[in-house]
């Protein structure tokens, strides 16, 4: 199947109440879990990589782009293949150069002003070529050894600025910060969703929310009546990933690593099963 666009799916998502989870992957394995899962439960699914990451480890995007192109391809469900947490105009170029089909900058470190100009920069050539953007206003808080003890309050999305940069932008979808908090795994975020309906209220885009690890199965299904419609899920995945080779390595007759590696695929794999579920988008495709 061809690579479909981000913005055509979270559109059909936004229309029917349901939301399209983006399970972030790193190897073949991981994006092998997410397509099959996507297949079994029959959902039109996000994949891709973490460009931050990527950078960061001085990997090849190239490399990890021909995965997700052809595992996309080799779908039997609508795939999208998304750029993830990109923070620099020359990655995303470089990835719209090696085929995604989506793209998300993080320009939220910079003032307002500057992630304007860069996110509408950004938006100005992806358009141009038929790519989807995704953007973000908002830091959003990180925790650390998976809690957090700070003061979130300034991280909250404010509505009103929020409907501005999403009107200087000209996004396709805006990632927001209404209580979700990245690497939050021991505990569980308190999202304000009195926040999150004013931001609805105003904003016409298809709306974001990183950081679902430490969002409990409730306030998810709370927050896709309340217009979210695409769901970001990383941390959870990984450490169902290790612990799936944790139990490979345990049986002392298991020395191949692709059965290491499997067994940590079918883990993962029964994992996005459950998330499809629960976002609502299982049997949508």
């Amino acid at each position: 199947m061809v690579l479909f666009s981000l913005l055509k799916m979270l559109k059909e998502a936004q229309r029917c109440g349901y939301a399209v989870g983006y399970f972030e992957s790193w190897n073949l394995e991981s994006t092998r879990a997410v397509v099959k899962a996507a297949e079994e439960e029959r959902s039109p699914i996000i994949i891709g990589f973490n460009g931050s990451l990527l950078a960061a480890r001085a990997r090849d995007l190239e490399g990890y782009a021909t995965i997700g192109k052809v595992m996309a391809e080799k779908a039997s469900v609508p795939t999208a293949l998304l750029l993830n947490e990109a923070q620099d105009f020359q990655q995303i170029v470089q990835g719209i150069k090696c085929g995604f089909s989506s793209v998300m900058i993080d320009g939220s470190s910079l003032p307002l002003d500057e992630n304007i100009k860069l996110t509408r920069k950004i938006v100005e050539v992806c358009h141009s070529v038929g790519v989807s953007v995704e953007g973000q206003m908002n830091e959003l808080p990180h925790a650390e050894d998976g809690e957090f003890h700070g003061d979130i309050t300034g991280f909250l999305t404010v509505p009103e600025k929020a409907a501005y940069f999403v009107r200087e932008t000209d996004l396709d979808a805006l990632s927001i910060s209404v209580g979700n908090i990245h690497i939050l795994y021991k505990e569980k975020a308190k999202i304000d969703f009195r926040r999150l309906e004013k931001i609805r209220e105003l904003i016409g885009i298809p709306l974001v929310v990183h950081g679902a690890t430490g969002i409990s199965d409730d306030d998810i299904q709370r927050m896709l009546r309340l217009g979210v419609c695409k769901i970001n899920i990383g941390t959870e995945l990984r450490v169902r990933f290790k612990n799936g080779m944790k139990k490979a390595i345990e049986k002392s007759y298991v020395i191949d690593p692709e059965e290491i590696l499997g067994m940590a695929e079918q883990e993962m794999k029964h994992l996005v099963k459950s998330k499809i579920k629960i976002y609502g988008c299982a049997g949508r495709a």
